[in-house]
């Protein structure tokens, strides 16, 4: 066998050259195609798009080009051009590599100009471009491939690419399994081209297709033509094995080993391995059988993945065996039998000769049944009979074939010596197997056929026992005393006195049996009998409940012998007992010597139940699912898997993994929908399914619980439970229902104050405040119900934000202070009392507001509400109007992040007017300005405006307070703008331009609503309308004639309009009495 035949570096090479070949000079071509074209008649536009797309194509820009051609194509398919243009839409396709698309191109040439000037390459770019699609697994690509190139050889026979297209040719053939066809192609290249450039690649070709077509001679001679003009080449080392190959299938074993050797040494040659194992064999067949051993041996062990690897195993084996090394034959061929080889059997073989006299039982075992299947009648048959039977005996798993010997020695040669142990040793097998009828039935044989023999008490202890095993506990306890006095000499009698105390616990007589055993306990002699009568002593007075005195009989039984046959139920007792004592720890530590030293235990399952349990006692959950899980692992029908799923499930559940406990529980119902705890596992599995997300089907499974089938004291919690589960669905209705059905049903419920908790929310939460009213009661009633309850707090905010919707303010405050006064310090306290200075804020109590800001602020300076709190604080003392206070603190609410843009707002601007309050005026300038500045889209942006006008007019800025005013005077139409177009009076007015001044009054009378302007608004008008009276009074005394008479008219109209529009301001009464004294003018 040789390996497979490699293909690096021919796809690559060869592309590369049918590429250079199909695009040399293509930029002059395309250029000369279309000036050349002009005679032909092709249309100027045509002639343009030539250009162009040959302008794309030659400056690498393929994919454009290919657009081109096509758009070409499609314009001018009669044009004399289009042969061209569809050939280097090919080219263009195939330079992108979409072969499909490339082919269809050179496909359409080939068919539609079949008088095309580059009529050869285009076949060739077909056959290429076929052949990349067979690389891309396109079904019949590669024998489209062949064809063409086929079709090309045909028309072309002398074509400059004819190298390429006979390589390729056979590449097609072999890529489709045409070994034959391949062959042609390739040597018609050889011969035809000696100087091809891929002469080397076809050789190797060539010499690898004969190989496979197990021609020899003929691949022999490529090789040798490859190695005599390639000599360096890559696969120069290859194609040296490979000809090694043809000279061994030529029977030339000592040349074949040379040329193998010479391989064989090369340095990073990936195929050493196979040259090794091809020396090896011509080495073998030359009767060299030691260096072929070694040489095998290095292939197995150097080379363990190697195809040959366990071939030559099995070799190394055979041709050390030969050479008569024992030891070394034996290792390989153990090695060889061990693996799944053909070779198997015939290794076996070959360990035969060389096991006799090894004693480990396998090997034994093995020996023996390949000796005794061709062996012949002789003194040494029974004796090899038993040696295999008892080597079966110490393999656990081979024991019921070794019974099934014993039996046959016993029947066949019944006058042997060896019958009688035989038959025994079958009795006593039986009994170990727990085979306990064929036992006594072997037992019974031995006694009518052998009753005097040395062995006839032993087989009478086999006997005693069986019935022991069976139940048959009274029959036991009377065949143990017999024997005890039958054979008061036997040194086995001390056994047979133990194991009657056993049968006497074992008829729950547990008194009887401590009477029983504890005279003679201390009088025992083997360490595994004083075990056992510690062990019922143990037992029996675990089961009494005297666990003090089970601890002490267990222990000392441990003492006594570790490894005895109850060692494991001994140790399984003794951690139940510490269990008792409330000794977790050491129980632990009890049980887990019990697995660790017994990992084949019959009682594995229930000790690694226990220790679950000891473990979720303790708090270790993830020991304790571990534990669980190792239940069923060691014996899926145990009873105990029923309680390891559930207690698995619970351990998961207190881990807070969900979705693993809901597999568990759900395991449990599935496979034990009969079992005591289905009720309980289908409650805790809506738990988990309920923590999982899963709220539907936690419902189901609840409902199933609650159906009547779970216990009732469990009930209140299922229908707690579901009420979570409808609260997470959304169903708040629902869940209002379940919670209020749970209070119901039991009032005195431990967590009584939740469920109310979990009403008043669910009630809070029906949509479209369906429900309000009886989520406030329902918070109301824990409140007052539960006062205790760390609930309490909570439920009491909750009633104070129904107050606060309502403007009930002073109900509120009480609320709020209750809650804050339950509540520990934190989120809820912080918010208790943050909404408690908010309810007194609203009541206009501003002091005890402060107090309540002001102490959140100190309480929680980090809360998430602390900023607020201070912007509050500062606004609690605006209220105040202890302004030179407030600013300080609105000061103090730049440093922090405000929860509110407004507040933010509010802060600047309040912070204004307590600066303008204490003549602070750079200071009120430098926050007002701010809100223009940060907040241009503001509503409070107008009494910024104002603000910062008032500040800068008091500041002396008078132009720039102008300003302010009309930008507010502008924004505004209502109070702000009425105040702001007024103080422009005041300016201007200040300036003595009494007109101007006048006219600014007006608007204030007559605009921002007029009549129907604001109380506030109204306030500036009266204001405006006096002002507007001084105007035209201050002028009066400097004027004549009609002048002066219109003024004193302005200034009568003024204030008679104060007098009759406002007639409840303060000015009207002053208004009135300047008009009498204007009437004595």
């Amino acid at each position: 066998m040789t390996p497979s035949r490699k293909l690096y570096g021919w796809t690559c090479f060869v592309a590369g050259a049918i590429l250079a070949a199909s695009l040399t000079g293509m930029a002059a071509e395309l250029v000369r195609g279309a000036e050349a074209a002009k005679p032909a008649n092709s249309p100027q536009e045509a002639l343009n798009q030539y250009a162009d797309a040959a302008s794309y194509q030659n400056n690498g820009a393929f994919d454009l080009a290919a657009e081109e051609w096509e758009s070409f194509l499609k314009k001018f398919p009669q044009d004399p051009l289009a042969a061209k243009a569809q050939h280097y839409l090919g080219v263009c396709q195939l330079q992108l590599k979409h072969f499909d698309k490339a082919a269809a191109a050179f496909e359409a040439v080939v068919r539609n100009h079949p008088k095309f000037d580059s009529l050869e390459d285009a076949y060739l770019n077909l056959g290429w471009s076929q052949y990349s699609l067979g690389g891309q697994n396109v079904e019949g690509a590669y024998a489209q491939a062949a064809a063409t190139f086929a079709e090309l050889v045909k028309k072309f026979p002398d074509s400059k690419h004819a190298e390429q297209t006979l390589f390729f040719w056979g590449e097609a053939e072999y890529k489709q399994g045409k070994k034959k066809e391949a062959v042609a192609a390739y040597d018609r290249l050889v011969k035809k081209y000696p100087k091809s450039p891929l002469r080397a690649d076809v050789l190797y070709a060539l010499g690898v297709t004969r190989e496979e077509l197990a021609q020899y001679p003929d691949a022999g001679r490529a090789y040798d033509l490859f190695l005599e003009e390639f000599p360096q080449h890559d696969l120069a080392h290859e194609v040296r094995m490979r000809r090694a190959e043809t000279v061994l299938q030529a029977g030339n074993f000592a040349a074949a080993e040379k040329m193998f050797a010479e391989v064989a040494k090369v340095q990073g040659f990936g195929s050493v391995d196979h040259a090794l194992n091809r020396q090896a064999f011509c080495l073998a067949k030359l009767d060299k059988f030691a260096e072929a051993a070694a040489l095998y041996a290095r292939v197995a062990t150097e080379f363990t993945r190697s195809v040959d690897a366990a071939e030559a195993a099995l070799s190394a084996g055979r041709c050390y065996y030969r050479a008569e090394q024992f030891p070394e034959a034996a290792k390989w061929l153990q090695k060889a039998a061990d693996a799944p080889s053909a070779g198997r059997d015939e290794a076996a073989h070959w360990l035969c000769r060389i096991y006799l006299r090894d004693k480990q039982p396998q090997q034994a075992v093995d020996l023996a049944k390949r000796v005794l299947a061709a062996a012949d009648e002789g003194p040494f048959l029974v004796n090899l009979q038993m040696d295999q039977a008892d080597a079966l005996y110490e393999l656990p798993k081979s024991r019921p074939e070794a019974v099934s010997l014993y039996l046959k020695i016993a029947a066949d040669h019944p006058r042997h010596e060896m019958a009688a142990q035989a038959l025994y040793n079958a009795a006593f097998g039986a009994l170990e197997l727990g085979k306990y009828d064929d036992a006594l039935k072997h037992a019974a044989s031995f006694l009518k056929t052998h009753p005097e023999h040395r062995l006839t008490p032993d087989v009478q202890y086999v006997a005693a026992e069986c019935h022991l095993q069976l139940g048959k506990h009274a029959e036991a306890q009377q065949r143990y005393a017999d024997l005890a006095q039958s054979a008061a000499d036997h040194p086995d009698r001390e056994t047979w006195q133990v194991r009657q105390g056993l049968a006497i616990y074992l008829q729950k007589k547990y008194g009887d049996a401590i009477a029983a055993l504890e005279p003679v306990v201390t009088q025992l002699k083997n360490r595994d009998n004083q075990a056992q009568a510690q062990f019922v002593l143990g037992v029996s007075r675990f089961y009494l409940d005297q666990f003090d005195g089970a601890v002490a009989a267990l222990q000392a039984a441990v003492k006594a012998s570790p490894k005895w046959k109850q060692g494991d139920e001994t140790l399984l007792y003794l951690a139940r007992a510490l269990h008792k004592q409330d000794q977790t720890a050491e129980a632990i530590k009890a049980i887990s010597r019990a697995i660790a030293d017994w990992p084949d235990s019959r009682l594995l399952d229930q000790a690694h139940y226990r220790y679950g349990e000891f473990a979720y006692a303790a708090g270790d959950h993830k020991t304790a699912i571990a534990q669980y899980d190792a239940v069923a692992a060691a014996a899926a029908d145990s009873p105990f898997v029923p309680y390891a799923l559930y207690g698995k499930g619970w351990a998961q559940l207190k881990s807070k993994t969900y979705p693993e406990a809901a597999e568990t529980f759900h395991a449990l119902i599935q496979s034990h929908p009969q079992h005591a705890l289905a009720a309980d596992a289908h409650f805790a599995l809506g738990m988990c399914l309920r923590q999982a997300g899963k709220f539907k089907e936690a419902v189901k499974e609840i409902d199933a619980y609650l159906s009547g089938q779970g216990e009732a004291a469990n009930k209140a919690d299922a229908l707690y439970e579901r009420g979570l589960a409808e609260v997470a669905m959304k169903d708040f209705a629902q869940a209002a229902e379940t919670f209020r059905q749970v209070l119901a049903a039991r009032p005195d419920y431990p967590a009584a104050d939740k469920v109310a908790y979990e009403l008043a929310w669910a009630y809070q939460s029906v949509p479209a405040d369906g429900k309000k009213a009886e989520a406030v009661a329902a918070f109301a009633e824990l409140a007052g119900k539960y006062p205790d309850s760390p609930l309490a707090a909570e439920a009491n905010f909750h009633v104070g934000e129904a107050h606060y919707e309502k403007a009930a303010y002073e109900e509120a405050a009480k609320a709020y202070s209750a809650a804050k006064q339950k509540s520990q310090p934190g989120e809820l306290h912080e918010k208790a009392t943050y909404k408690l200075g908010w309810s007194l804020f609203q009541d206009k109590k501003y002091q005890e507001a402060l107090d309540q800001f002001g102490e959140q602020a100190t309480d929680q300076p980090q809360g998430p509400l602390a900023a607020d709190a201070l912007f509050m604080k500062a606004e609690c003392l605006f209220r105040l109007e202890k302004y030179a206070d407030a600013l300080p603190v609105y000061l103090a609410t730049r440093n922090v992040k405000l929860a509110s843009p407004v507040s933010q707002i509010l802060a600047l601007l309040h912070g204004g007017q307590s600066a303008l309050q204490t003549e602070k005026w750079d200071q009120a300038i430098a926050l007002l300005s701010q809100i223009p500045e940060e907040h241009p889209d503001s509503p409070y942006l107008p009494e910024a405006y104002c603000e910062l006008g008032r500040a800068k007019q008091n500041s002396g800025k008078e132009a720039e307070a102008m300003q302010d005013y009309q930008k507010a005077a502008s924004l505004s139409r209502g109070e702000v703008g009425a105040r702001a177009r007024f103080m422009i009076g005041e300016l201007t007015f200040s300036q003595k331009n009494f007109a101007e001044a006048y006219r600014d009054f007006q608007r204030v009378m007559f605009g921002y609503g007029g009549d129907a302007a604001t109380p506030e608004a109204k306030k500036w008008q009266a204001k405006a309308g006096f002002e507007a009276a001084r105007c035209a009074e201050v002028q009066i005394k400097d004027a004549q004639g009609a002048t002066r008479a219109e003024l004193l008219k302005q200034a009568q109209q003024a204030y008679q309009y104060v007098i009759e529009k406002h007639p409840q301001d303060e000015l009207a009464t002053q208004a009135k009495s300047r008009l009498q004294e204007l009437s004595k003018l």
